[in-house]
């Protein structure tokens, strides 16, 4: 039988010498570089370490390796390739160099420490995942929900949010306060008795996450709504001369030449066609304290810049008075604005008192506002999760202008509480602020993870740590990775704090994307996955998983896949959203489908049964 097989196909024993040569050298590379690793970073010798630590740090040095090359010589010898080595590297290269040490009659090396093993590494992993989310409901990923701030009053939701298989809930402090998170976890823990399914709960603290604040938007177009008669301050219209008290108005306003506005009073009326072909007309009827006038109008009108108006004097008398005239400016009662590619806006401390930029289409408060000093001409500032992106241009003394580069066809609308991503740039936040300590008494007392948002610095993680201890707690911490610098920053943070506190990666993949370019998210976050596993630490896939189920009612072919991904994490963390608990139950089919067929990056070759596709 054996003489119908080609040469050529049987194996080739003198690749198998030098095969073993190589390994012997990459493992002499992993020994010592290793060591090198948790002597810079955990300042202990290798010896010292945990089987975690001394894991992750043989892995970093493995993958600092090009080992592509003699991948594809061991996949020809029918050998493991090393590609799924995360959890147990060691173990791994000496079970190789063993087999082929055997095979050639070759004396058996001396390769130092006997290696964490396949089964312990597996093991530890495990160990963690349960410490930090408890023991799984029969998924190969725990399901993580972020509550809304009606979970707090409505009392079915965490019910079904736990019958469909929820095993962790998430609770932002960025939003809400201590009243909605008190009612949210007595929710939690009454949910738990009923159907007696411990629930873990993940607290974030906000962090220094920039987001837009007030706006004041430079309109092309102001739509006026109807409103019952008699109107106060607000729901009228203002006329003013005076840019900056147009610019305080919380309502709808107009801006008129001063020559044109000194003629206007109390009784008169503006008549004017609207950009609708719709004959209106806007009543004098209060004068404001600082000389402004608020005008009433009877139906719904839409003003352009374009839009001209008639003066009408209560006393009839028109002379010397100008008959038709346009406003000069516009502002609307809705703190947003629709920008498009090609627009410019001014990025600012505060809106308040400001005169508004000559050019910009709105000047908007940027939260943080410290962060403006640390700002170059050059620098990308990305809106609403990459939904608007821009330049800027120049910097002033108010803030720095930035010119929109990226944006939908039709426009985006840009509002307050919308995130700001500005990728490449040291903005020199720490990732604790004030209202961050000031929850963590919270925290501390009610949660059984915490949360620490936009990981990057060492030094953040090290004073989350002892601010716990002298909370007397040992919350485990979920290392949240939202930025580039907080990507590369990650491997080193590990190997400083794998041994001194429990800890866990959530990858955001919305900023974090934002932030490296979607190009690159679907690379990174497997490199993510890996390194966790190789430090045998939980990590949560997160952000826009199965959005469109969640929000919409409705979920994408993408998404189904992008779901049955997420089963190769320890927990998978959906957000907010009215069909929020319909997603839980989708997610949960396709984990418990996908645990059949793939543990982390390994295959599980079940029977297929094709039959099944014709059935359902």
């Amino acid at each position: 039988m054996n003489d119908l097989i080609p040469a050529k196909s049987m194996l080739d024993l003198s690749l198998l010498a030098p095969l073993l040569d190589e390994l012997l050298a990459l493992h002499h590379w992993v020994s010592e570089e290793s060591a090198k690793r948790i002597e810079l970073h955990s300042h202990m010798a290798i010896d010292q370490a945990s089987p975690s630590l001394r894991n992750l740090a043989h892995y970093l040095a493995l993958r600092e390796k090009d080992v592509r090359p003699l991948q594809q010589t061991l996949a020809h010898c029918a050998l493991t390739s090393l590609g799924r080595s995360e959890a147990h590297v060691m173990h791994t290269l000496e079970t190789l160099i063993r087999l082929l040490e055997h095979t050639l009659g070759r004396p058996v090396a001396s390769l130092g420490k006997a290696p964490l093993s396949f089964d312990e590494g597996e093991e530890l992993l495990k160990r963690h995942t349960e410490r930090m989310f408890g023991v799984s409901r029969g998924l190969p990923a725990h399901i993580m929900v972020t509550l809304p701030t009606e979970a707090a009053a409505e009392s079915s939701l965490i019910d079904r949010l736990v019958k469909e298989g929820v095993s962790c809930f998430r609770i932002n402090c960025a939003h809400d306060s201590v009243d909605v998170w008190e009612a949210m976890i007595a929710r939690i823990q009454s949910a738990e008795s009923r159907y007696e399914h411990r629930c873990t709960i993940l607290m974030d603290l906000g962090g220094p996450k920039l987001r837009t604040g007030a706006l004041s938007p430079q309109v092309k177009q102001l739509q006026i709504k109807h409103r019952e008669y008699p109107v106060d301050y607000e729901a009228g219209v203002l006329l003013t001369d005076e840019c900056t008290r147009l610019h305080e108005h919380n309502g709808d306003g107009l801006l008129l030449d001063a020559a044109v506005f000194t003629h206007i009073d109390i009784g008169d009326q503006l008549h004017f066609i609207d950009v609708r072909g719709k004959a209106r007309r806007i009543d004098m009827i209060q004068k404001t304290p600082a000389g402004d006038l608020i005008g009433y109008c009877k139906h719904k009108a839409v003003i352009s810049l374009d839009t001209s108006f008639e003066l009408h004097k209560h006393t009839g008398s028109v002379t010397g008075q100008p008959s038709a005239f346009l406003p000069t400016r516009l502002h609307t009662a809705h703190n947003a604005v629709r920008v498009f590619r090609g627009d410019e806006i001014r990025l600012c401390r505060s809106v308040q008192g400001r005169h508004p930029h000559p050019t910009a289409r709105a000047d908007i408060e940027i939260q943080v506002p410290e962060v403006l000093n640390r700002l170059p001409v050059g620098a990308r500032v990305w809106f609403d999760d990459g939904k608007l992106g821009g330049t800027i241009t120049a910097i002033e003394s108010e803030g720095v202008l930035i010119t929109l580069d990226h944006a939908p066809p039709k426009g985006s609308k840009l509002a307050r509480d919308k995130g700001i991503n500005i990728p490449g740039v040291n903005l020199g936040l720490s990732s604790l602020s004030k209202k961050d300590l000031y929850d963590l008494d919270f925290v501390v007392s009610h949660a059984d993870l915490v949360g620490l948002s936009y990981v990057e610095r060492l030094q953040d993680v090290e004073l989350l740590v002892e601010q716990l201890k002298s909370r007397e707690a040992m919350l485990p911490i979920i290392l949240k990775i939202e930025t580039g610098r907080g990507l590369a920053q990650l491997p080193g943070i590990l190997l400083n704090m794998l041994d001194r506190h429990p800890l866990g990666v959530m990858i955001a993949r919305g900023d974090l994307a934002v932030e490296v370019g979607g190009e690159r998210m679907a690379e990174l976050q497997e490199e993510l996955l890996w390194l966790c596993e190789a430090a045998h630490i939980p990590v949560v896939w997160a952000t826009q998983v199965m959005e469109s189920l969640i929000k919409e009612g409705k979920l994408s072919r993408p998404e189904m896949t992008d779901a049955a991904a997420s089963a190769r994490a320890d927990c998978v963390m959906l957000n907010k959203g009215p069909y929020i608990v319909e997603g839980v139950r989708v997610l949960a089919d396709i984990l418990e489908r996908m645990q059949a067929h793939q543990h982390k990056k390994t295959p599980q070759l079940r029977p297929l049964h094709w039959s099944e596709s014709a059935t359902g």
